[in-house]
């Protein structure tokens, strides 16, 4: 199950949800990292590695897209506690979306790409259907 950050100059940030980390865990801190493929192909660059997300965090960003959506302006950030990836959006006076991201792997230490696109909020739709659906297989497990 994937998700898609997409520019208008052909940038393209690929996440997709593999499984859960600890699929016998109903706990909350435990039961809620996902196993996923991050995959970045921006102008000079291309990125892939596997890391450690959270259901919450994906939950997060997707509470601020809804509310970005709905209000044709505002800002939605996923962030990793594990520091592999940081991705904020959010959305000009003109309908843009303005995204600055940032990779890191291994995690917390190693190699840095941080980048920035625009892209139409025509987009915001099928982000919000795809991280929904993933929710929806993968969702929250109790609360902090």
């Amino acid at each position: 199950m994937k998700f898609y950050l997409l520019g208008e100059d052909n940038e393209k940030v690929e996440i997709e949800v593999l499984s859960r980390t600890h699929p016998k865990s109903t706990d909350f801190w435990d039961g809620n990292w996902i196993d996923s493929n991050i995959h970045v192909e921006i102008p000079g660059y291309t990125v892939q590695f596997m890391a450690c997300l959270r259901t919450d965090e994906l939950s997060y960003f997707l509470d601020g897209l809804n509310t970005m959506h709905k209000m044709l302006k505002g800002k939605a950030i996923l962030e990793n506690l594990e520091e592999y990836i940081h991705f904020e959006c959010e959305m000009n006076n003109l309908g843009h979306i303005e995204w600055k991201g940032k990779t890191c792997y291994p995690n917390g230490f190693g190699a840095e790409l941080t980048f920035e696109f625009k892209s139409n909020q025509s987009y915001l739709e099928q982000i919000i259907r795809d991280l929904n659906r993933i929710l929806a297989v993968f969702p929250v497990i109790g609360k902090p």
